[in-house]
Order: structure tokens, then C-alpha cells, then sequence
């Protein structure tokens, strides 16, 4: 398996239950790092059939350092994005945007 791939299904596996996991300041909120990493783990799968996979996977997963594990996101632009992330990681590589992610990509 490679890295891009673990990284992809570990975020799968965090996503696909009704309410994150996550480390918000409270309950059914989002934080920036678990928005960011269920992020990359999208931007992940929708370029792993590329040549250069594994490098777009790590520039993806690398924006996540300096994000915050406490710092709420605002609700209505968490959803969406998580929302967009969560079509990505059930479409295939290379597939066309999902309808979840109009405006965001």
C-alpha cells in the first residue's frame, strides 16, 4: 500500500461514520486540522492515478502542519467542504468534480 493510499483510507475511515471525529472546541463543530486533513486526503484520492501522486498527496497533507486541532471553522463553509471531500473519496481517481464541490474547486 502505498502512502498516498493509507493516507486516503485512513481519512475514509474517519469520514464515513454520521459525526466526525474530531478535536473541536466542542461538540459538532469542526476544527481547521480536521477539515484540512479530511482536505487533503480528497485533494489525495482525486490525483492518486497521476504520475506525480505521491508528491501532490504530500504537498496536500503538508498545508495541514501548521493548522489548528482547537480552532473552531465557521459551520456553513465546514459542511461544505466536508461535504466535497466525502464525494471525492467515494468517486475514482480522476473522475469529474461532484455537484458537492461547485464553487470549491
Amino acid at each position: 500500500m502505498t502512502l498516498a493510499s493509507a493516507f486516503v483510507a485512513a481519512v475514509f475511515l474517519s469520514v464515513s461514520g454520521a459525526k466526525p471525529h474530531h478535536a473541536g472546541p466542542k461538540p459538532d463543530t469542526y476544527s481547521e486540522r480536521w477539515l484540512c486533513d479530511l482536505w487533503a486526503g480528497a485533494q489525495c484520492h482525486m490525483t492518486s492515478c497521476e504520475k506525480d501522486a505521491r508528491d501532490r498527496c504530500m504537498a496536500s497533507s503538508k498545508q495541514c502542519n501548521n493548522t489548528s486541532k482547537t480552532t473552531e471553522v465557521p459551520k456553513e463553509r465546514a459542511q461544505k467542504m466536508s461535504a466535497c471531500a466525502r464525494a471525492i473519496l467515494q468517486g475514482q481517481c480522476g473522475a469529474a468534480k461532484p455537484a458537492e464541490c461547485e464553487g470549491l474547486l
